[in-house]
């Protein structure tokens, strides 16, 4: 198998985890009301996203993002950065301060860390996993 054929499936995956945050992110919707209705419409998507941002970073590793560390460091902090910006008014992919976004963002980008590190290359065999 030549390295672009891992590189092009580890693309696919990426891909499929992105539709099926999209998926989840149409069908719970903003006035959402099924289970954990607070849950969801609260905190869901702040955990999700930071997870698929991890992946989206993952479909081409340039040498420093080849580390889940550095990946998960800087979606942590894209996250913190937009909820500082909320805490000072600035309308930033939402418009309420909350500090449990906070917490919401570091559940999500350690999740695609273990996902990352543990379960997906147990599961593809193409999934490289950096010694880092």
């Amino acid at each position: 198998m030549t390295a672009k054929v891992p590189a092009r499936l580890k693309a696919v995956v990426v891909v499929a985890i992105q539709i099926m945050v999209a998926l989840l992110h149409l069908v719970t919707g903003d006035q959402y009301r099924g289970p954990f209705p607070d849950f969801v419409n609260g905190y869901l998507i702040d955990i999700l996203l930071p997870f698929a941002l991890y992946f989206l970073l993952s479909v081409k590793e340039y040498n420093i993002l080849r580390h889940w560390f550095v990946k998960a460091g800087l979606v942590f902090a894209v996250g913190v950065t937009v909820e500082i910006a909320q805490y000072y008014g600035a309308p930033v992919l939402g418009e309420t301060y909350d500090p449990l976004d906070i917490v919401m963002y570091g559940t999500g980008v350690l999740t695609a860390a273990l996902f990352d590190r543990q379960i997906l290359p147990r599961t593809f065999k193409f999934w490289r996993v950096a010694h880092t």
